[in-house]
């Protein structure tokens, strides 16, 4: 079977992941030779090595892997084995210096590539703004570009000890089973909110739920009063930052 193409797939399905460069476990990252061989191809250390900002070139390719990782995932309805070198990222546009992404207030920088896995082969979209890093990548239609997804990424202003007691009259009975930490609950109401300004609907009509799985790997499903809704939805958080991409399907 040939490498899955923007020719040959039958269905978008999207993934995505959130960095927080700031994170001080992220910083020099790069120089940690134990780390990159267990994580990259010889092909990416060598990519990452060579970029004039090491560490962000490490998190773009770790961030498009886990973004893989979703749309693969769906797409064969259970995850793969995630062995992360078998995960190979591509960035077709160098990235420049850590300067080049501008302060948070600035409009995100994107950047192009590919995640190739066994027969996938996904297209990958990077946003950088600062210090935050947005990957997704989705397995191709059958007609050619890029889909028109809506994404987008926000920080969480606190961490809340009480989450849960404000945060559960939001949810349905159903959304509350798949909510898993506060980061979680937040991702959801963020990506609700965005669904209802694109789709035109009150946001009460809409409902994020779940597939099966362990807690924080569900693939979350999108329902409008109450009947499974035809958008794919991918979600993310990492530290102080959540994010999501969604994208409503065509009809049949």
């Amino acid at each position: 079977m040939s490498p899955t193409t923007l020719a040959t797939a039958p269905a978008w399905h999207l993934g995505n992941d959130i960095v927080d460069l700031s994170d001080p476990r992220h910083v020099g990252k790069a120089r940690d030779d134990r780390f990159l061989q267990r994580v990259f191809s010889e092909a990416e250390q060598e990519d990452i090595r060579s970029a004039e900002d090491p560490d962000r070139a490490l998190w773009i390719r770790w961030a498009g892997k886990e973004a893989a990782f979703k749309t693969i995932s769906k797409s064969l309805g259970a995850p793969p084995t995630f062995n992360h070198p078998r995960f190979g990222v591509k960035v077709y546009q160098p990235l420049g210096s850590r300067a080049e992404a501008g302060t948070l207030s600035d409009p995100p920088m994107t950047r192009f590539g590919e995640v190739r896995h066994g027969d996938f082969l996904l297209p990958l979209r990077v946003e950088l703004s600062g210090d935050k890093l947005h990957a997704v990548t989705w397995t191709p239609s059958l007609s050619s570009g890029i889909p028109q997804f809506s994404w987008g990424f926000d920080e969480i202003k606190g961490k809340d000890g009480g989450w849960k007691e404000s945060l559960r009259p939001r949810f349905s009975t159903a959304e509350w089973a798949c909510v898993s930490h506060q980061a979680s609950a937040l991702a959801r109401l963020a990506a609700r909110r965005s669904m209802a300004s694109v789709l035109g609907v009150d946001e009460g009509v809409i409902e994020i739920g779940c597939g099966p799985g362990e807690p924080g790997r569900r693939i979350p499903k999108v329902f409008l009063e109450g009947a499974a809704a035809p958008v794919d939805l991918t979600l993310s958080h990492h530290g102080r930052l959540l994010a999501w991409a969604f994208l409503p399907l065509p009809g049949p």
